[in-house]
């Protein structure tokens, strides 16, 4: 990445990365939290969201996708700023070790 971007657009590029990440695995930690509690009653995990659609009642499936997504807006909270913080540090520390090696 170029030197010429500066800390704040390299801060905000890492809180969307965190977003991303957050909307993509959400639905898999549902899933991943369900069968830690439903000790030796798991099936698949196409079967476990499934299950979690047809909690919404009449009508299940697409309907329900929202319910794929519940949590999400803690889990938004953490991870945009955390992780803006460690993609932000993570390349000011580049700069700095290759301003101090001559780029080398």
């Amino acid at each position: 990445m170029s030197s010429s971007v500066s800390p704040a657009v390299l801060a905000w590029a890492g809180a969307i990365a965190g977003i991303t990440e957050a909307i993509v695995v959400q639905p898999l930690e549902l899933v991943k939290v369900r069968y830690q509690l439903n000790r030796g009653n798991n099936g698949s995990i196409l079967s476990c969201m499934r299950g979690i659609l047809s909690e919404g009642g009449a009508g299940g499936g697409v309907r329900n996708m929202h319910r794929l997504y519940r949590g999400l807006l803690p889990e938004l909270a953490g991870m945009a700023p955390t992780r803006s913080a460690m993609y932000g540090s993570n390349e000011m520390a580049k700069r700095f070790l290759l301003r101090e090696n001559d780029g080398k």
